[in-house]
Parts: structure tokens; sequence; C-alpha cells
């Protein structure tokens, strides 16, 4: 049976919020329900998934815009400048959203089985639980990018858990939404910055078809703003996460007592044998064999 999903999603930033819609579109065991959007100019942020699923043939996919915002709230920088490069074209106008992101997330929620992928901020699930606290008890899981568990290595260098930026642009959605007791799966940065996919890959994904090509364009753009190292094009963060919804064969997991709270100018996942809510917490990946994975389901 189908994993019926809504992708929560900061998309036109890190280009892994776009690989990982075109996997829960291609993966046959993920039912996409809809696209909700966050942080910064959640309309323009719409607008590029609303292209993107124009481009797979998919618009009978909702997407609603959530919350966002003039200044980020911790005042982390969350918007870069060059979103909506190389997929939104001069003459295409912005579509009218029928409703916006919180209203389409409690509403969802009424149907059994729904899980929420959030790939960006938590600000979308926290402002849902202000609206209607019963929602936590709806939610059937969490899928989280985001959280640190280990040490967070990227090739020789050792990162601070402020890296952790899904978490940390809004710290109090963070904390308010994490803590709320929904089931919750956490993919977090200490294990997907592991996950880089390559120049072949990107090579192959030229090859397939219109979404897969804008997929190209979208990396191309990325590796000019982010300029990756060595031939790595991206890193496979939130694919990770949406594929560990459906497919665990890539990693390996331990159910943790989980807690989230600031410390030391940051918001940090803690194992709290005491206080903490009943988790699944991926530890490690096969990189190279995901990397594959992911290429071969969204070429199809």
């Amino acid at each position: 049976m189908a994993v019926r999903l809504i992708l929560d999603t900061d998309i036109g930033s890190d280009v892994d919020d776009a690989l990982a819609l075109a996997f829960a579109l291609r993966h046959p065991d993920i039912e996409l329900v809809a696209v909700t959007t966050v942080a910064d100019d959640v309309a323009f942020r719409a607008h590029i998934a609303h292209k993107l699923l124009h481009i797979a043939g998919r618009d009978d996919i909702e997407v609603a815009p959530g919350v966002g915002w003039n200044e980020p709230p911790a005042g982390r920088r969350s918007w870069f400048g060059h979103e909506g490069d190389a997929i939104l074209d001069p003459g295409d106008e912005r579509p009218v959203f029928s409703r916006d992101g919180i209203s389409l997330l409690l509403e969802a929620s009424k149907d059994a089985g729904l899980e929420i992928a959030t790939v960006g901020m938590q600000s979308n699930i926290a402002a849902a639980l202000d609206r209607d606290p019963d929602f936590a008890r709806r939610v059937h899981r969490l899928d989280v990018m985001g959280g640190v568990f280990a040490p967070i290595r990227l090739g020789s260098r050792e990162l601070t858990p402020s890296a952790d930026h899904n978490l940390m642009v809004d710290l109090d959605a963070s904390i308010r939404s994490l803590n709320a007791g929904i089931p919750t799966m956490y993919v977090p940065l200490d294990v997907t910055i592991r996950t880089p996919l390559r120049q072949s890959h990107l090579e192959r994904l030229r090859s397939g078809d219109d979404l897969c090509r804008a997929l190209a364009r979208l990396i191309d753009v990325w590796i000019r703003a982010a300029k990756p190292r060595d031939d790595i094009v991206a890193l496979l963060h939130d694919p990770l996460a949406v594929a560990c919804t459906v497919d665990r064969r890539f990693v390996t997991s331990d159910e943790l007592p989980v807690t989230v709270a600031m410390h030391e100018g940051a918001v940090r996942t803690f194992i709290d044998r005491v206080a903490g809510h009943p988790a699944e917490v991926m530890t490690s990946v096969d990189a190279p064999a995901f990397a594959d994975f992911w290429l071969e389901t969204v070429l199809g």
C-alpha cells in the first residue's frame, strides 16, 4: 500500500528539495497528496513547485503556500537570490492557490494514515499545531530532514550543530513542532551530509525526460551558487528523508527517545530517556548505493 505523503518544503534554494519532489513523484509506493511551502516568499516557492509538477505532468497535485516572512525569525539567511533560476520563464504567471498551507495540512490530516515529510523549516507544522492542537494526534508520522545525533563530518571538516539549517531558521517552531508528541522519523544532518550526488549522475540525468532535464538545469544553478567540491554536484539531504518513508535498504536506524531544546545558541536534538518522545532515527547510509537508487527511480 502506498504511503500517503505531503511534502512540506522550502523548495527553490538548495536543489535537494526539487530532487526530493521528483523522487516522491516517481516512486511507485508514494502517493504524493500535496506540496506545502515554507520560508520567505512562500508564494514564489509554491510557483517553483507548481512548475516542476507541471513539467512532470502532475497538475492534479495541489500546492499551497504556508508560513513565510520578509526577515527570517532567527535572523539566519534562508533566501539566496537564485530561487527560480532555470525553471521559471519570464512569461510565467504566478498561479492562484486555492488555500493556504496550514489549512491544507489541517484538512488533509483528517484522513487516516497521512505522513508529512518536513524537508524545510518546522514553521508550517508549528502553525498548524497552534491553530488546532488536535493536529498532533491526527498525523500518522512526521518525517523530518534535520536533527543532529552524531558528529557532522564534511570531508576533513567537522561542522558544529548550528549547521542544522532546517531547525535553525525558525527556532521556536522547531521546538514547538518536534516536542508535540507527533510520531517522528529523523533523517538527521549527520547522516544526510554523507550522500553526494556526483557529476556522473548529473550527466545521466540530462539524458532523461523533461522533468529530469529540468532537475539537471537546477543542479547547474546550484553548482554556481554553492560551489561544491570535487565532482560533487549536490547532497541528497531531502531525497534521503523522502526515500526513508518507503525504503530502508540503504540505511540503519535506531528507536530513541528524543527531545528538542536550545543549547549554546542552537536548536539541538537530544536523546532523553526521561522526557523524550519515541522516535526512529537514521544512523547510517550506504551513500553510493542510495545515489544510484535515487537516479534510477527518477529516470523511471
